[in-house]
C-alpha cells in the first residue's frame, strides 16, 4: 500500500513540474468562456463542437494585440492584410488541402459589462454575419483571442477575434 501512494505522489509531482508540450494552448478565462458558449451552442444545432488549433490562436490573439495596441477596429490588418491572408501567415494553410476554408469574427467593449466574454458572444450571435460563421457547419478548429488596449480615445477597451477553419 504504501509502494502505491509513494507512486501516486511522483506521479502528481511529475505532472506538476512537466512543462507543457510546444503545441499546448493556453487560454485566458475570457477565451475559455467564448469557447464554452460556442460550443454549446454548435451543440444545441447539432453541430461538431470546435477545438483550439495552435496557428488559429496565435493568429487570433495576434489580430486583437494588433487593434489594441494600434487603435483600429477591422478585419483587415493594419499593414492592409487581409484576415484569411494571416490566419495562413500563421500556419493554418491549405497545402496538401481539398477543402480549406476559414471564417473570423471581430468584436471590442469597455468596461465590466460590454467587454466581457458573455456580452461579446451575446454580441456576434444576435449579427446574422457573426452568428454564422459560429455555427458553419464545415468548421472543425478555432483560434480565440483577446487583448486590451486603446480605440476611438478609449483605453481599456477589450478586443477579441475568433478564427475558425477547417483543413481537409
Amino acid at each position: 500500500m504504501k509502494r502505491v501512494a509513494v507512486a501516486i505522489s511522483l506521479m502528481v509531482f511529475l505532472l506538476c513540474v512537466v512543462a507543457p508540450s510546444a503545441g499546448a494552448i493556453t487560454m485566458t478565462k475570457p477565451e475559455r468562456r467564448v469557447l464554452t458558449l460556442i460550443n454549446r451552442t454548435r451543440a444545441n444545432h447539432k453541430l461538431h463542437r470546435l477545438r483550439m488549433s495552435a496557428s488559429l490562436e496565435r493568429a487570433s490573439r495576434s489580430h486583437s494585440r494588433e487593434m489594441g495596441k494600434d487603435g483600429y477596429f477591422s478585419h483587415t490588418s493594419y499593414n492592409g492584410e487581409s484576415f484569411s491572408a494571416r490566419i495562413i501567415r500563421f500556419g493554418y494553410t491549405y497545402k496538401g488541402c481539398t477543402c480549406w476554408k476559414v471564417g473570423e469574427d471581430i468584436a471590442y467593449g469597455s468596461g465590466g459589462t460590454s467587454g466581457s466574454a458573455t456580452a461579446i458572444f451575446k454580441a456576434w450571435m444576435k449579427s446574422p454575419a457573426h452568428k454564422a460563421i459560429i455555427l458553419t457547419k464545415a468548421f472543425r478548429r478555432v483560434g480565440i483571442g483577446r487583448a486590451t488596449g486603446s480605440f476611438d480615445g478609449i483605453d481599456g477597451v477589450v478586443f477579441f477575434t475568433l478564427d475558425a477553419g477547417v483543413r481537409r
